[in-house]
């Protein structure tokens, strides 16, 4: 009977760390909704209003948002760009927001939205935009793994993002309750099938070792969810620099320094 319960428990915990919650979005107006072809469907996507009517500036940040998000976190962003002079485009991550697929992936499912994305964005253009992937959390370690996949693209920016997925995974289990990571091994199990992935291969330090292109490494030196150890090896592997915000928790650095956040971003994307 225990063992049924047992097992019951790490099945249910499984289902809702691959399914999260789905939360609705409020599309600002300052931004157009479309929709980018994707392997499971259309993505639905926000795009800055120039880069959706074919008339958009040579460079475009594509924004990726992270584990339990949605595209709604990037709506401040999104309106200070384009202000700027560059363009934006902000789909929905797997199992998230609108997303047509089912569940997230943690790594490489998202990675291929974001190059579905920039596929999208390239064929909007008579002459290759200069494309600049800002990633935040999970959407960060995609955006790394994209830049393997899609080694034309210009720039990587990420925030919070972790280094290698098993270790974050384990201290996520860990932090939440000590010893989790073992006794709850079989909702390990469980969640990595329904995902179809394998936590040890979800490496992004490997694609950013790979990387020769400007980046930024962003992190919060509050972060309590990843740690600044992963910061650290992503920009040492990707030979970048590393930007730590004072007094920013995960996923908080733009709130914190909002001005500082624009104006280096913007210097990478404006070098290009």
């Amino acid at each position: 009977m225990y063992s049924t319960l047992y097992f019951g428990a790490c099945a249910f915990l499984a289902y809702k760390y691959v399914h999260p919650s789905r939360f609705s979005v409020v599309t600002p107006n300052w931004v157009t909704e479309v929709k980018v072809p994707g392997a499971k469907g259309d993505i639905p996507t926000w795009a800055s209003p120039r880069l959706a009517s074919n008339q958009g500036k040579p460079v475009v940040f594509v924004l990726a948002h992270g584990f339990g998000g949605t595209r709604e976190g990037w709506t401040d962003l999104m309106g200070a760009l384009p202000k700027l002079g560059f363009e934006c485009v902000a789909p929905c991550m797997p199992g998230q927001d609108a997303s047509p697929e089912n569940s997230v992936g943690f790594g490489y499912p998202e990675a291929r939205t974001i190059t579905d994305t920039v596929k999208w964005v390239r064929a909007r253009y008579k002459k290759p935009p200069k494309i600049v992937l800002l990633g935040l959390s999970m959407g960060g370690a995609a955006s790394w793994l994209a830049s393997e996949e899609d080694p034309t693209v210009d720039a990587v920016i990420t925030e919070g993002s972790y280094a290698r997925f098993d270790e974050t995974m384990n201290y996520w289990l860990n932090r939440t309750l000590p010893g989790a990571s073992v006794y709850l091994r079989p909702m390990i199990w469980i969640a990595s099938a329904m995902a179809h992935v394998d936590p040890s291969t979800v490496n992004p330090v490997n694609s950013a070792s790979k990387w020769t292109k400007p980046a930024l490494v962003i992190q919060g030196s509050d972060d309590k969810l990843i740690t600044i150890s992963h910061a650290e090896r992503l920009a040492k592997a990707a030979n970048c620099p590393l930007w730590i915000v004072p007094n920013a928790e995960h996923a908080q650095c733009y709130g914190v320094a909002r001005t500082e956040y624009l104006k280096r971003i913007a210097a990478i994307a404006s070098r290009l």
